[in-house]
């Protein structure tokens, strides 16, 4: 049995020893570059005033990284009352393992991973005049922004980052596609946008002759996606989530 794992490091190798313990052999291949993008002033000033903001929102591990490095250096201690949540539980360990004084029960985690399970969180239905502090990357989530602002917040947004296909790995993706593995994991619409970057590849393609291949993607939002683009939806499995976890249950289930 082969799974392709196209997560970058260093939840793949994670991931990797985690199947490996059930017997399932796996394969890496990202298929998504993260690119900090350059600091700017205005981008400085945020993080300076860290402490006039209630509430931060961090919208990936990635953007927990980045937001942690570069806090660091204007913080040697987070700013007491404010008010942290993440999208999904690898966010909030990047969070806390980042932010030492911070305890991973502190952050606030919707049940579940889309921006509708994050808007459905107590702390917004009341939102009017916040000031909220958006971190992530450069463009996705844009639903998020929108309807704290309808709700009357203040939101900033803090972008990071950018996302880019990893077409150093073009080649090697060609490869374990056209041999046919029998699952793919998915992490969102854009890293499966990438893996079609990166194939170059027409539906007609024998890429896409897979139908045995099972794709683990976390959302109905992005096996929609994967529907729109030809997969059939008996190759689709939605998972919990995209953290590990939710991967290794869902796996787990189709395997039992």
């Amino acid at each position: 049995m082969s799974f392709l794992i196209t997560r970058s490091e260093p939840h793949a190798s994670k991931l990797a020893t985690q199947l490996a313990a059930l017997g399932v052999s796996s394969v890496t291949v990202p298929v998504m570059s993260i690119v900090p993008v350059e600091v700017t002033g205005a981008m400085r000033s945020h993080l300076m005033n860290l402490d006039c903001f209630d509430i931060v929102v961090l919208i990936s591990a990635n953007a927990a990284d980045l937001f942690v490095a570069q806090v660091d250096q204007y913080w040697p201690q987070i700013p007491v009352g404010l008010q942290w949540v993440t999208i999904g539980q690898a966010t909030a360990q990047s969070l806390a393992e980042g932010l030492t004084e911070l305890s991973y029960s502190e952050i606030q985690i919707p049940e579940g991973t889309d921006s509708e399970a994050l808007m459905s969180l107590k702390l917004f239905e009341q939102i009017n005049e916040k000031k909220v502090l958006l971190v992530k990357g450069e463009g996705g989530r844009n639903h998020i922004q929108q309807t704290l602002t309808e709700r009357g917040a203040k939101v900033t947004e803090l972008v990071l980052y950018r996302r880019q296909p990893a077409m150093e790995f073009q080649s090697q993706l060609r490869t374990v596609m056209s041999s046919g593995p029998r699952f793919i994991q998915i992490a969102s619409g854009d890293s499966f946008l990438n893996v079609l970057a990166m194939l170059g590849a027409s539906l007609s393609s024998p890429f896409w002759q897979l139908g045995s291949t099972i794709w683990l993607v976390p959302s109905d939002r992005v096996a929609q996606l994967l529907t729109e683009h030809g997969i059939a939806r008996t190759q689709i499995s939605v998972c919990d989530g995209a953290s590990n976890q939710a991967v290794l249950a869902q796996l787990e289930t189709l395997l039992s």
